[in-house]
């Protein structure tokens, strides 16, 4: 049976991934393989505990259909953890590996330089690009998800039109409206959100020393 990876870590969203899950496993017999930096269990930001079946140093990319990186409520802890940064390192200069990432994820995958020169979205503060060095804010997209080459972003509230993208992008046979709730309705300045600075400020300090 085939498999695709889903990389986890503290605090990431569960529900972002699911039906991605669900519709790999019922309409192509792909089912998902939990990895993560270590073995010990990782809850989510639903407070949902789950346990890694292998550590991203067992990863073989030939064993996967695709790498998911789901959002992430605090990216603090898993910008602290190198293992997944050289994991992440390990597909520069790749571009035939399908990797697709959700809500916050794609900045893991620009932390990681794999969006260098790369059309992006993702859920995150316009501020944000003030803040992360490694944002490439001309690259960002206002749009629900965005193809690149074989990478695949999407905002977290495009969880549905994530898991169809990225079964196109997996070569797949797959209909546009296979779920209900798509982001039909939704205009470029929906993505252009500001913090007010004394956030902007609070977010500078937590960050300091990580960067």
């Amino acid at each position: 049976m085939k498999k695709f990876a889903l990389l986890v870590y503290p605090e990431f969203s569960l529900q972002e991934v699911m039906n991605l899950s669900r519709l790999f496993r019922w309409s192509y017999d792909i089912c998902t393989e939990v990895i993560s930096s270590g073995m010990d269990a990782v809850t989510s930001e639903e407070g949902i505990s789950v346990l890694p079946q292998k550590t991203t140093d067992e990863f073989d990319p030939k064993d996967y259909a695709c790498l998911i990186l789901p959002g992430c409520s605090d990216l603090r802890a898993v910008l602290q953890d190198k293992k997944i940064l050289d994991f992440l390192r390990s597909f520069a200069g790749s571009d035939t590996f399908p990797i697709g990432a959700i809500c916050s994820g794609p900045m893991l995958l620009a932390w990681a330089g794999l969006l260098k020169g790369k059309k992006f979205t993702a859920s995150i503060y316009m501020d944000f690009f003030d803040i992360f060095p490694f944002l490439e804010k001309e690259n960002f997209v206002a749009a629900p998800s965005v193809a690149a080459g074989n990478i695949v972003t999407a905002g977290g509230s495009n969880f549905n039109g994530f898991a169809v993208e990225m079964a196109h992008l997996l070569g797949l046979e797959c209909p546009d409206r296979i779920f209900s709730g798509y982001m039909d309705s939704w205009t470029p300045e929906d993505y252009d959100e500001h913090l007010p600075p004394e956030a902007v400020e609070e977010i500078k300090a937590e960050f300091a020393g990580l960067l």
